[in-house]
Parts: structure tokens; C-alpha cells; sequence
């Protein structure tokens, strides 16, 4: 198994043109080992669909339901111990995602990546919240953007209740929460977020889910309802974030931060 190396697991639906062009933001991206994309339209590529050259092989799925499950399933085609979950949307550079390669490297039992976001216990309704607002601290890290080891695509597919995947299937939502108590149920460890990146844009993207107000309410439902089957909160607050040694540091003209690479 290529040890050193990651894999992009990038799932999408019905937007030819917008996985055309993240595929090609990954052209000579250092460390990567494959990309799996995880086709969740009902209908198959189109015969025109031209497929980029990267620099490594491009692994389609065609799932047999639109499932967001299936972004977490044990694919053999994964070779690596290290899994980076990314959405077709996401615009990430190529030395922020080597860097939280190099994180999750330290930190392999963990999930690290860029969207931080945290749990809050509302007095008023006496229920958890699920909040996005920019904040000192976090509980949960995104799989828009996340690395995590291929074990726990075992943990979620075959060992997690079923009641968590029904419910995700149920609103087409809330998977990345599910991971996130998965992880933390099991290590007993909050998430490492990496550099300042909190969320991201996608200028002229088609409207996505995240866009639909009654996202943010299922995903409180969905807070609540995992505590219920868990028993308990699983998740831990961190005001920990890891940047680069020489992140914001004034360096003469003529050096480079260690995060940069020819």
C-alpha cells in the first residue's frame, strides 16, 4: 500500500463541467496517488465527456443510488491509507492541500482539513445547534475538504448504525457530521483543522444544497438525532489550528515559506 501517498475521493452530481474543471486543478499535485470520482447521477457520462490528463489514473464509480453515503464506502480502488474527501466545487491550491497531507501524517487517526465548524447547545429549545459562523473554537471539520484514513470508510459503511446512514439518506444530508461523530466516538479526540481557510466559494457554480435554507435545519435535526444514538455528545471542542512555521511571517524578497515548493 502506498503509504506516503493520498487519495481524492470526489463525489458529484449532474455537473459535468464543474468536475471537469476541479480534475484539472489537480494536475501535478504532489503525493497524490489516484482520484476516485463517485458518480451519483442516475444517468452515466456523457459520450463526450472528455476526461483530463492529470499525471494519474481517474477511477469513475457509478453508484447504483444517489446516495452521499457512498462517498464514504471502502472502495478497493483505494490504495492509500490516506483519503482526501473533497467536493467538486471546492477551490483548494495545491500547497494547502500538500500541507494537510503533511499534517494528517502526524495526526493519522484524526481528520484534518480546511472548514471548521462547531456543535452548541441552544438553552432556549434545550437541543444542539450546528453552527458555520467563524469562531475561536471548533468541533467538527468539514469532508468538503478533509483528509482521514480509509479505515473509517470501513467504520461508517459496516459498523456505524444503520439508523445514522438511513438518516442521511433520509435528507440527503449530514454525512460529513456523521464522520465527524464517528471519529471523535472513537478517538475520543476532536478534529485538526489546517490554515485559515474556513469555507469556500465557487464563483459561478450551479446553486448547491448548502444554498437551501432547510439545509441548515435538517443538519440541527440531524445533530440531535445522532446524539440519540450515540447516547451521548461524541464531539470535542479545540481552539487548536495548525499553519505553516513560517505562516504570516515577513520573509526578505528573495526567500520562500517552507509551505511553498517548485
Amino acid at each position: 500500500m502506498p503509504r506516503e501517498q493520498f487519495t481524492i475521493v470526489m463525489l458529484t452530481y449532474e455537473r459535468e463541467s464543474v468536475l471537469i474543471s476541479a480534475l484539472q486543478r489537480l494536475k501535478g499535485l504532489p503525493f497524490l496517488n489516484k482520484v476516485l470520482v463517485i458518480w451519483n447521477s442516475p444517468s452515466p457520462p456523457s459520450p463526450d465527456l472528455r476526461w483530463p490528463e492529470i499525471d494519474v489514473p481517474i477511477h469513475v464509480v457509478k453508484t447504483l443510488k444517489n446516495s452521499l453515503n457512498n462517498r464514504f464506502l471502502p472502495y478497493d480502488a483505494i490504495e492509500t491509507e490516506s483519503i482526501l474527501s473533497i467536493d467538486d466545487d471546492a477551490h483548494l491550491r495545491h500547497d494547502e492541500i500538500v500541507f494537510g497531507f503533511r499534517v494528517w501524517r502526524e495526526e493519522r487517526d484524526r481528520i484534518v482539513g480546511f472548514p471548521g465548524r462547531f456543535h452548541a447547545w441552544d438553552l432556549k429549545s434545550g437541543a444542539w445547534l450546528y453552527n458555520s459562523n467563524y469562531s475561536c473554537e471548533l468541533s467538527m471539520v468539514i469532508t468538503g475538504a478533509a483528509f482521514f484514513h480509509k479505515y473509517y470508510t470501513y467504520l461508517y459503511s459496516y459498523v456505524m448504525p444503520q439508523a445514522i446512514r438511513d438518516k442521511v439518506d433520509e435528507y440527503i444530508n449530514c454525512e460529513d457530521i456523521a464522520l465527524n461523530f464517528l471519529v471523535s466516538h472513537i478517538t475520543r479526540k476532536p478534529p485538526v483543522k489546517v490554515t485559515s481557510r474556513w469555507t469556500f466559494r465557487c464563483p459561478g457554480c450551479p446553486k448547491t444544497l448548502s444554498n437551501d435554507t432547510s439545509h441548515f435545519e435538517e443538519r440541527h435535526k440531524c445533530m440531535n438525532f445522532f446524539n440519540e444514538v450515540y447516547g451521548y455528545m461524541p464531539l470535542y471542542y479545540t481552539q487548536y489550528r495548525v499553519d505553516s512555521v513560517l505562516f504570516k511571517t515577513r520573509l526578505p524578497h528573495d526567500k520562500q515559506k517552507c509551505f511553498k515548493f517548485i
